[in-house]
């Protein structure tokens, strides 16, 4: 008897450790994936100002607004704010994944809902109908 009490027990320590281990690998894949999306929409940011930026300086030196000395300096700094902001990206998708990752393991399990099976259902007592 006691070797079966043993055996039920480190079946319940495997399938805990292996609950664990599902359990980590999802929160792993989660922080992933949001922290991608962050990339990912950054970028599309940071180009999208930089797009707007250069057509912002080309318009005003066909305009005749700036001087044509001026838009290769005027270009120059454009480019390095775009290139300061895309740099700073893969810090920034670091430190969402780890706070994503550090949330979720902080996060305690919801209490799962009893289903109730049909046999449960059959035996319940009628319910009055809603008055409208």
């Amino acid at each position: 008897m006691a070797t079966a009490v043993t055996k039920r027990t480190e079946d319940k320590k495997r399938s805990e450790a292996l609950r664990e281990l599902v359990l980590y690998a999802t929160r792993v894949q989660l922080a992933t994936v949001t922290s991608i999306s962050k990339f990912v929409v950054g970028w599309a940011q940071s180009a999208d100002r930089y797009a707007q930026a250069i057509s912002d300086e080309l318009l005003s030196r066909a305009h005749g607004e700036t001087e044509s000395h001026e838009l290769v300096g005027r270009l120059a700094t454009v480019s390095s704010a775009h290139l300061r902001e895309v740099t700073a990206l893969p810090t920034e998708v670091v430190s969402h994944f780890n706070r994503e990752l550090a949330r979720r393991e902080g996060a305690e399990p919801r209490e799962r809902k009893r289903r109730v099976g049909r046999r449960q259902l059959e035996d319940l007592p009628p319910t009055a109908p809603e008055s409208r």
